[in-house]
Parts: structure tokens; C-alpha cells; sequence
């Protein structure tokens, strides 16, 4: 075996081990999504697709059941351990090293390739993602399978693959131009077919399903969008792609920086992706390059609209940044990809490889204590986050009811008998132009209801924690 290959497999085996050994990077739970398809499998693998943590059982319309299907033999073979689900996407995630560099190899140099497989395993929006059960990490996976099928024009398999991608994340239909770009340049109507309509019928069966299942209400995402969009202004979709383009710019552009250049971390990042515009530029007469450069595109679209934003989204999107940041690059892109990845180790990803202890524990830990301890087993409480805090604290929950008034929100919590309400300040939950978010009025009303001391009564406080739990009267 020649030697350079020995070297590269030697660097690619580390990046492996590092984002392994950075797993689990976070508690199981933090991000809720990650509670949502452990649940979804496990309801899977009962017969059904329902959230049974919560009361009355509601049919689990959040999420689409791609990746809880994907960990169905987790939860078959291993039984409610949950610590398995951890690993198997952290094992997801160290298996992406190897396979961007293949891919990349033959569009880049095989060192050059081995430094975007580097900067990819060791950048802090990975490390922080280990361990975590999210469908980032096999999205990613599968993207790359799908550029490759359409790259081969393989048809029925690209069509397998969009089906998949789209069942994991509803961020696939933003494969959609990567996917028509060979058909419809051939005029090749048969393959465009067959490349659409596995993902299309899916798509219908889920929309379809999720009104019935939800009596009319809707799939959660599309919910999402009426409520963010519908009836604003014309501005809102332009200030709310300005806010989303600051926000990933700077969670990419920091990847490199120290701490405390914290500030600079914004334009740090616009630099690096003017520079990946001149590398999309340069690659796009390669007809072989232009589904990743039309995927990509449609990924940037989609997350600069989408009302929600979070640094995780960035993992499906990162190898083909890198892969741009090179070919912009030319002939200096290995001494540019070894200054990138000699300051992400220096400044960020030792820190993630030592674990950030408040990603490891529940910052609620101390409240959630008080209400296994003070409140009874079928107590049910609700909250902003309540699969999180229902799980985290053994009770049942629901979602925070939607009401104008402390008299309507008491009396729904009444009916629905549930008795406590866990609110946490300046909770994080991702939302973009957060000021006049549909969301945040919500939070808001909420708060003031709470301060009705007519319906509620402060049972308990955690100032280092930032909680506060109400008791209904």
C-alpha cells in the first residue's frame, strides 16, 4: 500500500476517534428534537406514530418518521437504553469523515481532500453534535450517496435516496434543483420521474396522515410557517433571512477564532464564504460539480427563510463549504485549509474534546429534582419545553396552551388537569428576528398570566437556574 495512503488513513482513523471521543457531547434531552424521534421509534415499533409522553397520547406530527424508522433496530435490539441511540449517530457521525473524503478526492487533491475530512470532523459545530440523536449526521451521509447516484445517473437509486432524505428532514425538498438538474438539462422526463415521485407520494401520505391524525390542525412545520408569515409584512421574509445570514455566518466564522474575538466571528465568516462563491464560480462549468453546487443552494435558501434557526443546521451543509472554500482557493488550497484547521484546533476544538459541562448536565437539574421529589408521579406539568421537562423530571406533560387571558389559560389547564407550570427566562429555543416572532408573543402572554396571583401561586424558585414553578389554584 502506498505510503500517502497510510498517512490518510492514519489522519482519517483520528478524525473518527475524535468525534467519537467527544461523544455524547450533550445531554439526552436538550435539544427536545432528540426526545422526539427516540419516542417516535419506540411508538414505531408499538404500532403507532404518537407522543405517548404527553397527555391524551397526540399523534407525534413534529417530526417525519424517517429518522425514527432509521433508529428502529436500535430500539429493537437494545430496549430502552438509551445511552445505544447516543452511540449509534455518534458512530454516524465518525463514519462521514471517510466518505467526504472520497468523494472529495476526486474533485480535489487526496491531501486537500484528507484536510476538508480534518476540518469537518473537528470543527466545534460536529463535536458538539456528537453523541446527539439528531438527523443532521445521516442526512449528510445520505446527501453524498444521493450526488453520487445523480452524478452516475442513477435514477431509480437517486429517487430511493430523495425519498429518504426527505423523510428524515423536510429540508430535503430543497434537494429538489440538485435532483431536476441532470433530467431536465437530458430533457430526460422518464428520469425525473422516477427521480420525484417516490419522495412526492411519500410527502403526500405524511400530509395527508397529519391532517387526519391531528382532526384538521396540520403538519407542525406548515403550521410553523403560517404562524411566522402569514398576514406580516412584505419585510419580514428579508429581515428574517439578514438575521438568519449574521447568525451563520458568525457560528461558522468563530469556528476559528479565540473566545474572546468573539465579535469578529461574523465577518470572519462572510470572508470564508465570499471566498466559497468564487469556488462555486470556478466549478460550476464542471457539469459533475453543479448538483452540489444547486444542493447547496437550495440548503442556503431554505434555512435563510426558515423562521428557526439553530448551529446544527450547518452540519449537512459544512462539507460542501469546505469543498468550495478549496476549489475557491486554487492552488493555495492546502495552505488555506491547514491554517483553518491548525486554528480550529488551537482555539476551539480542544474545548469541545474536553466536554463543556453545561451541555452535559440539564441546566435544570436542581428543578427538576424539586418536582420528582415535591410533586406526584401522575402530576402533569407543561411548559415551553415540555418533552424535555417531562422527561427529564418523570412526569407526564403538555405543550403550553395558546390563550389571550389568565382566565382562559387556567381554565384550559383545568380541563386538561394538569396542575403545574415550569417556566424557564430567556429559554433559548432557536427563533429568528426573536423580537416579533409569533412564538415569543406567545412566551410573553404567558408570562403575564402567570403573574395572576388569583390562578397561580409560586411554588418554587431557582435563581442559578432561571426556573420558577407555578402551581394552579
Amino acid at each position: 500500500m502506498p505510503r500517502r495512503l497510510v498517512w490518510i488513513g492514519a489522519a482519517l482513523t483520528a478524525a473518527s476517534a475524535a468525534i467519537l471521543y467527544a461523544a455524547p457531547a450533550q445531554y439526552l434531552g436538550r435539544q427536545q428534537d432528540d426526545l422526539l424521534y427516540i419516542i417516535g421509534s419506540q411508538s414505531l415499533a408499538r404500532g403507532g406514530y404518537r407522543l405517548f409522553t404527553c397527555i391524551g397520547r397526540p399523534p407525534l406530527v413534529a417530526v417525519v418518521p424517517g429518522f425514527s424508522i432509521l433508529l428502529l433496530p436500535v430500539t429493537w435490539l437494545c430496549r430502552g437504553w438509551t445511552g445505544a441511540y447516543q452511540l449509534f449517530c455518534a458512530l454516524i457521525l465518525a463514519g462521514l469523515p471517510w466518505l467526504l473524503w472520497w468523494w472529495c478526492r476526486k474533485r480535489l487533491g487526496e491531501f486537500e481532500s484528507m484536510l476538508v475530512a480534518l476540518l469537518f470532523a473537528t470543527s466545534p459545530l460536529v463535536l458538539c453534535q456528537s453523541g446527539a440523536v439528531m438527523s443532521e449526521g445521516s442526512y449528510a451521509a445520505l446527501a453524498v450517496l444521493f450526488l453520487t447516484a445523480t452524478e452516475a445517473r442513477r435514477w431509480p437509486a437517486a429517487g430511493a435516496l430523495l425519498l429518504a432524505l426527505t423523510q428524515l428532514r423536510l429540508a430535503g425538498w430543497s434537494l429538489l434543483p440538485a435532483a431536476l438538474c441532470g433530467p431536465w438539462r437530458r430533457k430526460d422526463w422518464r428520469a425525473a420521474a422516477a427521480t420525484l415521485l417516490p419522495a412526492s407520494l411519500a410527502a403526500l401520505l405524511w400530509y395527508v396522515w397529519s391532517h387526519v391524525a391531528s382532526q384538521g390542525a396540520g403538519e407542525f412545520h406548515e403550521l410553523e410557517l403560517r404562524a411566522s408569515y402569514q398576514g406580516r409584512s412584505w419585510l419580514l421574509p428579508l429581515e428574517v433571512a439578514f438575521d438568519n445570514a449574521r447568525y451563520y455566518l458568525a457560528e461558522w466564522g468563530g469556528s476559528f477564532l479565540p473566545l474572546r474575538w468573539i465579535q469578529a466571528a461574523g465577518l470572519a465568516g462572510a470572508v470564508l464564504a465570499a471566498l466559497a462563491l468564487r469556488g462555486a464560480r470556478r466549478v460550476w462549468p464542471d457539469s459533475g460539480s453543479r448538483s452540489a453546487v444547486l444542493m447547496l443552494c437550495g440548503a442556503v435558501l431554505l434555512h435563510a427563510f426558515w423562521p428557526w434557526r439553530y448551529d446544527r443546521y450547518l452540519i449537512p451543509l459544512l462539507p460542501w463549504l469546505l469543498w468550495l472554500l478549496a476549489a475557491g482557493a486554487g492552488r493555495r488550497a492546502r495552505w488555506l485549509l491547514s491554517l483553518l484547521l491548525a486554528l480550529q484546533l488551537t482555539f476551539q476544538s480542544a474545548r469541545w474534546l474536553a466536554g463543556v459541562a453545561a451541555w452535559r448536565q440539564p441546566e435544570l437539574s436542581r428543578t427538576y429534582a424539586w418536582l420528582r421529589e415535591h410533586t406526584d408521579a401522575a402530576d402533569a406539568l407543561t411548559s415551553a419545553l415540555n418533552v424535555r421537562d417531562g422527561f427529564l423530571s418523570s412526569r407526564p406533560s403538555l405543550p403550553l396552551p395558546d390563550t389571550q387571558d389568565p382566565d382562559g389559560f387556567a381554565e384550559v389547564l383545568r380541563r386538561l388537569r394538569v396542575r403545574w407550570v415550569l417556566w424557564q427566562d430567556d429559554i433559548d429555543i432557536g427563533l429568528s428576528v426573536r423580537r416579533i416572532s409569533t412564538m415569543e408573543r406567545k412566551l410573553q402572554r404567558i408570562r403575564t398570566c402567570l403573574d395572576n396571583d388569583r390562578w397561580f401561586q409560586l411554588a418554587h424558585e431557582e435563581p442559578q437556574e432561571h426556573s420558577r414553578v407555578y402551581e394552579l389554584r
